[in-house]
């Protein structure tokens, strides 16, 4: 763990922060089974030296890693959602967009199915012809959207694998 510095509290409070109360304590536990008792005594430590009457809130909170990883799970869970719902807009706003395209063009080209449809073509391959060109319209354009987003997470400087954000 190569991004902490450990400098004593009170020059911190005084001389970084400008502080007169401690924000945060870590503390470690001898075994995992003893977490959650020791958490309790912790609290029961700062509810006495805080002067905390029974029936009142803490003024500190106390969480355990367990704790903090369920919160995790959580967020990331909510962001799961949330991107899932984005993904979905999009799919509903392209497809959208391709059935105007496609619309265009049959508007547009009425002479040429005509054509097709004089020397012996059939509706479902005029149909077939269309949904041909709206699925290579899709994957063109899918793999455009790939291959730009491929590029902008290679422009980021060391791809930021394992890094929580980029520098």
């Amino acid at each position: 763990m190569d991004d902490q510095i450990l400098a004593p509290y009170t020059t911190v409070m005084k001389k970084l922060i400008g502080s007169t109360f401690i924000r945060d304590i870590t503390i470690s536990a001898a075994s995992a089974e003893e977490t959650s008792s020791v958490a309790d005594q912790i609290a029961v430590a700062l509810r006495t030296r805080h002067k905390i009457n029974p029936g009142q809130d803490d003024d500190f909170t106390v969480r355990t890693a367990a704790e903090i990883a369920d919160i995790r799970t959580a967020a990331m869970g909510t962001m799961t959602t949330l991107l899932a719902g984005i993904a979905g807009v999009s799919l509903i706003v392209g497809g959208i967009g391709i059935m105007n395209i496609m619309l265009v063009s049959v508007t547009e080209r009425t002479r040429e199915i005509g054509l097709r449809m004089a020397i012996g073509a059939k509706g479902r391959d005029v149909r077939l012809q269309f949904l041909v060109e709206a699925i290579a319209l899709s994957l063109i354009g899918g793999g455009i959207g790939i291959a730009l987003a491929s590029a902008l997470r290679k422009g980021c400087r060391g791809g930021c694998r394992g890094r929580p954000r980029c520098r």
